[in-house]
């Protein structure tokens, strides 16, 4: 029998297994309040190299089918605390081994090594060296005293203590000297490996200069060199190789407390088609942004990028290309693997935990997030959905603006019918319901026009996806436009009053469009009436035309928002700064409302929920500058007011008014809490308790 406090032999090495149950040091300051006794790891008492595998995966898998949803999560107190004793430490329950069960709780060792970084002299620790190198404990040198004495760092770093303030700066000046914006996207990464207080802090700072950097653009650049780009893993990488193994894949991800997973199979990655397992650069940049933007805790989101080959010749091929040099699997294997992957996220994470698709393909997108919305699981497309989401914003921003056209009288007219341009009209069929129109009434005023034209019943060329068929007007309205005519024919013969492009064909919307665009909305609502013109192709060299040109082809009368920024410029009324229709100001707000309110799913309420609160947060200058949707440099401020309408709309429509969380439970019961300003504040000040603080580092 092991008395407390004697060490055991060292178990038999083999690959990554647990090393050996050791005494239990408790550190003086910073494990003081430690009073709960973990239970030991059953590989503690294998013997030998089987059982230590059987002991393991029968432990991983009893604790992977548990709902952690209402355990403490792992704090950076606890985080220290491990690292203070060289020990890993569990959130989740551990599992005894059947021969412990019969040794008095005082008997029972509560922790099991680390395994060693390197053999250490008598009398030294490797214990330093593995906290500056720990980017949630690593501060810089606004590391406090105290912590650097708990876990052995002085002498590993300079003496003098400095507020976090000092280390931003320093991480600016820094920047400063880079020559490309990919040196800084570079730069950046490096930063948050190292220190992740002080790269949040200067991204909070300076979010209009370097949301850019980390996100679209530049993210496309560091996405087609990602092989190159040397930098330590950030997220899960789950091969095809790995089907019928993914389970053990999810188990090693070091955050027990994963509240949003970004998944994206690389197939689709921006403008840039399939770049493979090198999109990884995408959800490695959304998980940034939902903690930028939103205040969610950077453990929260996990990024994962699917490995199942690549199409694209000169990516594939490339030497240096990281992933599997074949082509892409399809089929019954493909889904396989996503049901392996969602079903082990589901049993680490809770049932509840939001499963956030990326940069999918077409021919995948859709049917992917309809299967698993039907199968219950929380999910949402980043491309169909929070587009929608920011695009309708854009639509609400406009109708604060005089000479605008009221919703219910709009008619819009989308040049592409892709996943953003689709997910939109149907978000803008939702809002339509919601001024009172029937669903047949609200699609009667959507035209979709694609590579081949108008979209119609009984269209003579092919392309009618059933998401397409969702808008299909009939033949004889189809007459209207027959194929083979242009954009301007379709504008002329349609007079619509909303122009929306999404098919990345750089300068689509010619000087005659938008001149026939404005004459038609004038013509019914009068001369001071103006058009909507959404260019939301992105990057610019693929926009359908510029801010400056619908103003001046309008006569100045466009409202205009643009999916990539466009410079301000001088008119005769002043400023005018065109939007930016940037999912940034949706999903970190949709994710932390969801996480905040318990939400079930992820539902057109929710995302309409989500475009008004981005149209309420445009400020009164932003107005009268001509923009529709708030600047980025306000994202986190927008991040929160989305977060408050959403959860209030969850806990109105999803849990008839009983809380789910106890965040939730102090949340205002109602669904239109926009339409409050005090219930909108309240519903903001519960949820800003919830997020992440750079300068308050959390170790309790």
């Amino acid at each position: 029998m092991h008395a407390y406090g004697t060490t055991l032999q060292p178990l038999p090495a083999k690959g990554l297994q647990h090393a050996r149950c050791v005494k239990r040091e408790r550190p003086t300051a910073i494990s003081a309040k430690a009073s709960s006794v973990r239970d030991c790891h059953p590989a503690c008492n294998a013997t030998d190299d089987d059982e230590i595998d059987m002991a393991v995966d029968s432990h991983a898998m009893a604790n992977s089918t548990t709902d952690h949803a209402h355990l403490p999560t792992v704090s950076r107190r606890d985080l220290l605390r491990g690292a203070a004793t060289g020990t890993i430490v569990h959130s989740a329950p551990v599992m005894l081994h059947e021969s412990l069960h019969a040794l008095p709780a005082e008997a029972i060792p509560t922790t099991y090594k680390l395994p060693p970084i390197g053999q250490a002299a008598p009398g030294t620790s490797n214990l330093g060296v593995a906290a500056v190198r720990d980017p949630a404990l690593y501060r810089g040198m606004a590391t406090e005293q105290a912590v650097r004495s708990e876990l052995r760092m002085h002498g590993l770093m300079p003496y003098r203590h400095v507020p976090l303030q000092l280390e931003i700066d320093r991480a600016y000046g820094a920047l400063q000297t880079c020559s490309s914006a990919i040196d800084q996207y570079q730069a950046l990464a490096i930063l948050r490996e190292q220190n992740q207080d002080a790269f949040f802090g200067l991204l909070s700072q300076n979010m209009n200069k370097l949301l850019p950097v980390i996100y679209t653009p530049t993210v496309g650049d560091a996405c087609k060199q990602w092989s190159t780009l040397m930098q330590r893993p950030q997220g899960l990488y789950v091969c095809i190789k790995d089907k019928g193994n993914v389970r053990a894949l999810v188990r090693n991800w070091p955050s027990d407390d994963v509240k949003i997973a970004v998944v994206t199979d690389g197939e689709r990655i921006l403008g840039l088609g399939d770049l493979g397992i090198n999109g990884m650069g995408i959800p490695v940049g959304k998980a940034m942004v939902y903690t930028a933007a939103a205040g969610l805790q950077p453990h929260h989101v996990l990024p994962i990028q699917l490995d199942v080959g690549c199409n694209t010749t000169e990516v594939r091929d490339d030497p240096l290309y990281m992933g599997l040099q074949q082509e892409r699997v399809r089929g019954r294997e493909y889904d396989e693997l996503i049901d392996e992957l969602i079903v082990a996220l589901r049993e680490r994470y809770g049932a509840n935990f939001i499963l956030h698709w990326e940069d999918f393909n077409v021919r995948n997108s859709f049917r992917l997030l309809d299967k698993y919305m039907s199968q219950g699981v929380c999910t949402f497309n980043d491309d169909i959905q929070s587009t929608a989401a920011a695009v309708v914003g854009a639509v609400y921003g406009a109708l604060r603006l005089d000479g605008v056209p009221p919703l219910k009288d709009q008619v819009f007219l989308f040049f592409g019918a892709g996943q953003a341009n689709i997910g939109t009209a149907r978000l803008l069929v939702a809002a339509l319901i919601d001024e009172g129109l029937t669903e047949a009434q609200a699609k009667k005023q959507m035209w979709l026009y694609d590579s081949k034209g108008l979209v119609y019943e009984g269209r003579p060329t092919a392309g009618l996806t059933p998401q397409k068929m969702e808008f299909a007007r009939s033949a004889s309205e189809g007459d209207k436009v027959p194929s083979g005519s242009s954009l301007l024919d379709a504008v002329q013969q349609l007079q619509p009053s909303a122009l929306v492009g999404a098919a990345a064909k750089q300068n689509a919307f010619t000087a005659d469009t938008i001149k026939a665009l404005t004459k038609g909305v004038q013509s019914r609502w009068g001369r001071g009436s103006r058009p909507i013109v959404l260019a939301l192709s992105n990057p610019s060299e693929v926009a359908e035309c510029t801010a400056q040109q619908a103003y001046n082809w309008s006569g100045g009368k466009a409202v205009y928002a643009s999916g990539t920024a466009f410079p301000p410029f001088q008119t005769e009324d002043g400023m005018n700064v065109p939007a930016q229709a940037n999912n940034s100001l949706i999903f970190p707000g949709v994710g932390l409302g969801c996480i905040a309110a318990g939400a079930k799913q992820i539902t057109p309420d929710i995302m309409l929920a989500a475009a008004k609160a981005a149209a309420i947060k445009l400020t009164t200058e932003e107005l009268q500058q001509q923009s529709i949707l708030p600047d980025v440099s306000r994202i986190s401020q927008v991040g929160l007011g989305v977060a408050a309408a959403v959860a209030c709309c969850i806990k109105a429509t999803q849990h008839a008014g009983k809380a789910a969380t106890q965040v939730a439970a102090f949340l205002p019961a109602t669904a239109d809490v926009l339409a409050d300003k005090d219930a909108f504040r309240k519903a903001e000040h519960c949820i800003a308790g919830m997020q992440y603080n750079p300068f308050s580092p959390q170790y309790d």
